[in-house]
């Protein structure tokens, strides 16, 4: 295995293919799985199930899953693996219902779609990794063990704890998650999910769900289009709705190619945080049922964003009111030796999802506290918008980049700044992830990286920008992690505001 990490394992080139995970065990399992021959799908489903045993406050196959790639040839798919409201569902009326949140689990249908129509290894070689470290473990990270000690008095925090010796672990000491091994060992040896997600079920309607078992089998996902701009020589796509990643995308349209290129770094600024608030505000009629794909594609239609774009005034304007959770998602991205670029991201909501572990490892999710009002009002049988969001760059001289990031709603914005930054250089991807960032959060208030020099903060300030700063290195701003196809090297960055790793084949 070769790679470069300018001495943090954040950036990593090579040949064979490249892969980015928020855990460095996932990680690895992505880099062994293109050293064996596997794709770049083949790495992220090896990456996205170790993530399961080594974030299990982030992610798990009680959850949903997303997928999108680009192959050498240029043809372009997405996998939504986010499930429905169970046909019983009522929407709780206390927060504290964690568990009466809980929608029909996407992951295991998007996994094994993936497994069977996109990859090379196969189901069995996409588990096989995580069976084995969620058997031995994995090292926790500050920011898992702040969410265990988080952890309030239950079910959930007792039997974690009497899988890990009677206590849960802190930084640097092992993770185990057994009945999560006997789960995926199940997994691989039937080829199916099915014994294993109504074993799940059931627990989880123990526990306070409302979701059946058949409804839970039922559901099934196949390859979609993805949403697509035209940006110059660029092509920027993104994750089809219910995603909002089409708010990335519309963003961008909106500021327009003049603001890509301006090398005043304020007016740059000013001009891609007033476009991200006229294409946020569009996102609130984006729901299911009612043609969602339609509505993006009217979002993206070049005469709406050119006439948002010429409604931006040199003063910042008060911006839609944002409600800003701060759930916990994980991304990872592959590229192998043929070019494939893959960026896929998965979520059970919030840390640990509805809190109810089933007794085969599985974590409900509580993805339907992402319902709200109006349009994205709960209703059985349909999907809440979502923020994980996924997007692939392509140039044809420039080559291709897949990339993504957790972080609620500043998803689609930090998304936004990592591509402007790629046109602007597409040979310093580093340097992209690692640039102060900003982050709407309602009005005409933005959060920002104290980073940011205190120049651009004050001409910000002065065209009317509310200025909060955050922390130089915020872990609110995300962490992004990218992939990359330039010619014949590979290329992958992990972004240094959490626990991400690089590594390159």
């Amino acid at each position: 295995m070769s790679g470069f990490d300018y001495g943090s394992g954040r950036v990593a080139a090579g040949f064979g293919g490249a892969a980015v995970a928020g855990h460095p065990s996932s990680t690895l399992a992505g880099a062994n799985a293109l050293a064996a021959g596997g794709s770049a799908i083949d790495a992220c489903l090896a990456m996205a199930a170790c993530d399961w045993a080594t974030m299990p406050d982030m992610c798990g196959p009680g959850g949903d899953l997303f997928a999108l790639w680009r192959t050498k040839d240029g043809k372009v798919a997405a996998v939504n693996g986010g499930g429905p409201a169970p046909a019983r569902y009522a929407h709780p009326s206390s927060e504290a219902d964690r568990a009466g949140y809980c929608l029909v689990p996407g992951a295991p249908a998007a996994f094994a779609h993936l497994a069977r129509t996109a990859s090379r290894l196969g189901l069995d070689a996409a588990l096989a990794p995580a069976e084995a470290v969620a058997r031995r473990g994995s090292a926790v990270g500050a920011r898992l063990d702040k969410q265990l000690q988080a952890l309030p008095d239950g079910p959930l925090r007792r039997a974690l704890a009497a899988a890990n010796g009677g206590r849960l672990p802190r930084t640097g000491e092992r993770l185990s998650m057994p009945g999560l091994g006997e789960s995926l060992a199940a997994w691989r040896h039937s080829g199916s999910a099915d014994s294993e997600l109504r074993a799940a079920t059931a627990d989880w309607r123990g526990g306070g769900a409302s979701l059946g078992e058949e409804e839970a089998l039922a559901f099934r996902v196949e390859d979609e289009a993805a949403l697509s701009l035209s940006f110059g020589a660029w092509t920027v796509h993104g994750q089809p709705p219910l995603s909002q990643s089409v708010g990335t995308l519309a963003a961008l349209g909106i500021a327009g190619a003049d603001s890509v290129r301006e090398d005043d770094p304020v007016h740059r600024t000013h001009m891609l945080v007033e476009a991200y608030k006229r294409a946020y505000a569009g996102l609130g009629g984006l729901r299911d049922g009612n043609d969602p794909h339609g509505y993006a594609k009217g979002l993206l239609a070049p005469a709406a964003m050119r006439a948002a774009r010429e409604s931006i005034d040199h003063r910042a304007g008060e911006g839609p009111a944002m409600s800003r959770n701060y759930g916990e998602t994980t991304q990872c991205a592959a590229v192998d030796a043929d070019g494939t670029v893959c960026t896929l991201i998965h979520s059970l909501y919030r840390p640990f999802g509805g809190r109810v572990l089933a007794r085969n490892g599985w974590l409900s999710n509580d993805r339907g506290a992402a319902f709200g009002s109006g349009d994205n009002a709960p209703v059985p049988g349909q999907r809440p918008r979502h923020t994980l969001v996924g997007i692939l760059m392509s140039h044809p001289e420039e080559g291709s980049f897949a990339f993504g990031t957790p972080g609620a709603q500043a998803q689609t914005q930090t998304n936004l700044q990592i591509a402007v930054s790629l046109m602007r250089d597409p040979a310093s991807a580093a340097a992209a992830l690692a640039a102060p960032r900003w982050s709407f959060i309602g009005g005409a208030q933005i959060a920002v990286e104290a980073r940011m020099p205190a120049r651009e903060l004050d001409a910000l300030a002065g065209r009317g920008h509310r200025i909060a700063l955050r922390p130089p290195s915020d872990w609110l701003m995300g962490s992004v992690g990218l992939v990359g196809a330039r010619g014949s090297r590979r290329i992958a960055v992990a972004d240094h505001r959490r626990e991400a790793l690089a590594l390159a084949v």
